[in-house]
């Protein structure tokens, strides 16, 4: 009679030991779970030529030749809402997108200047491109409606610094308070120098 009681409660000991290992186990592949959902939680990243958001996207479609050496560049972009509700450009992609480019002889990682007006493409004489080209510039301020997407012109142009190495763009978020804002490995995109002597700027292939 003790032997059968023995026996007894050693399986009891043992199923007991058997479920507190798999609860140990399901709490811990919940932990790892919850930790990889927030490591890839980001809010933007790039692929090919495109920024994502959780709200849309940005395609960098080519670099246009702002002056006549080709020293400048405007960017001719496409933005998509993939949200349910209306969205400006801003509300799409709100961090600034920042060029770079190697020097001549590959010693730094030059920072383009972007302050330029794209709107300067045209002088004053050429009124009516001039009024033209703001108006598509500032299109970025109306709303996409959801599903819909927008052709239009960044709003400042980019020096280069030379017209040999390729320009790489990235996106920078000054006002995030989370390093999860923009994913680290997945945010360039990067053109050719020489792509851009050969795209020319018409103002007909933007929306009115």
């Amino acid at each position: 009679m003790k032997r059968i009681i023995l026996l007894a409660g050693i399986a009891f000991s043992s199923t007991v030991l058997i479920g507190c290992s798999s609860k140990s186990t399901n709490s811990s592949d919940t932990q790892t779970t919850s930790s990889s959902t927030v490591k890839n939680n980001y809010k933007y990243y790039a692929k090919g030529k495109t920024f994502y958001s959780k709200k849309g996207s940005m395609t960098i479609n080519r670099l246009i030749g702002y002056t006549n050496d080709n020293n400048y560049f405007i960017l001719d972009v496409t933005f998509k809402n993939t949200s349910k509700k209306s969205q400006d450009t801003t509300s799409i992609m709100s961090p600034n997108v920042e060029a770079y480019q190697l020097n001549k002889d590959q010693s730094q990682k030059v920072k383009l200047d972007g302050s330029n007006s794209a709107s300067d493409y045209y002088s004053s004489d050429q009124i009516d491109n001039y009024n033209r080209m703001n108006e598509i510039t500032n299109s970025q301020s109306n709303k996409i409606l959801p599903g819909k997407s927008v052709h239009t012109l960044m709003e400042f142009s980019y020096k280069l610094n030379n017209n040999t190495n390729a320009i790489t763009f990235s996106l920078n978020d000054p006002n995030a308070i989370s390093k999860e804002t923009i994913n680290p490995k997945k945010n360039k995109v990067t053109f050719d120098a020489s792509s851009i002597s050969y795209n020319s700027l018409n103002l007909n292939d933007y929306s009115n």
